[in-house]
């Protein structure tokens, strides 16, 4: 008889070292860090106006845990701590500044990296917010669209560790707008008067209108009597032309004058008013409103 020998099974101990090496990874993992941080991928401000003062908008980022957890956050992407700087639409090298803090009042500025933003210590099943605010400085005329910029939220343990990331995008549009008034007034004015006194041909009066715009513009101006003063009490009467010049180039008045600027910037022109013949006109006060108006492209 002949008799066969025993077979040797090889497989469970396969199975074994699988299960322990699973065992050993899901212990692994029920003693390893466990923070999580939830941040929007995108943070969108208010629009802004140049001439107008700013608002803040806020930035919320929540940290979880499970079994708890004591970790540090950082911020990276800022310029400089408190501050922030995004990049515009058109490739010039301007940058569009904002204040990052703690409080929406502004104060509290919030470090930047390898500084530490914040200190995270949140129980089991529970988590901690964080809110900080975001508010473009005032003033700044920069050219109109869409300004943005890409920051990292890290957050990491006592001995340096990363836990968790977060890249989140700042943006902010800029509105095309267009501030103008006259300069001869003490703080400035939206209207001037130019008065002659006793009427005589050739006589001049002049005053400064300062336009300041981040996009390009376009000045019309439009005379209610077409380029002529009317008397105030007889309006059918003979009525006084007058000439406009504007930084020494005349501009007709008989029909809306419009002016094209292709660029933003800050600009100064001198508007003068010259009186013509007054000869054979009726004795009284004698009137015209030049109306102008400013509008962004």
């Amino acid at each position: 008889m002949t008799r066969r020998p025993p077979r040797t099974h090889r497989w469970p101990l396969v199975g074994v070292a699988v299960l322990l090496a699973s065992l050993a990874a899901s212990a692994l993992a029920q003693t390893g860090p466990d923070c999580r941080l939830d941040s929007p991928a995108a943070v969108t401000l208010e629009r802004y106006r140049p001439d107008s003062a700013p608002t803040a908008g806020a930035w919320t980022l929540r940290v979880r845990s499970t079994r708890g957890c004591v970790a540090r956050l950082q911020i990276e992407g800022l310029s400089e701590p408190g501050r922030l700087m995004l990049a515009g639409p058109a490739a010039t090298g301007d940058r569009l500044a904002l204040s990052i803090s703690g409080q929406p009042s502004g104060t509290e500025p919030v470090a930047a990296a390898p500084v530490d933003a914040a200190s995270i210590t949140v129980g089991p099943q529970q988590d901690q917010t964080l809110r900080l605010w975001l508010r473009p400085e005032p003033g700044q005329w920069l050219a109109a669209g869409n300004w943005q910029h890409t920051v990292l939220a890290r957050l990491i343990d006592a001995q340096g560790r990363t836990l968790d990331t977060r890249e989140v995008r700042i943006s902010a549009q800029v509105d095309a707008t267009v501030r103008a008034q006259f300069s001869d007034t003490a703080g400035g004015s939206q209207l001037a008067r130019l008065d002659f006194g006793l009427l005589q041909q050739g006589a001049r009066r002049s005053t400064t209108l300062d336009v300041q715009a981040n996009t390009p513009h376009s000045v019309v101006l439009e005379s209610t009597q077409r380029g002529h003063l009317t008397n105030a009490r007889a309006p059918q009467s003979p009525a006084i032309a007058w000439t406009l010049r504007i930084n020494g180039q005349t501009v007709g008045l008989a029909t809306a004058a419009r002016l094209p600027f292709a660029t933003g910037g800050r600009q100064r022109h001198v508007l003068e008013a010259e009186i013509g013949s007054v000869e054979r006109v009726l004795a009284g006060e004698y009137r015209d409103e030049l109306q102008i108006t400013i509008t962004a492209q």
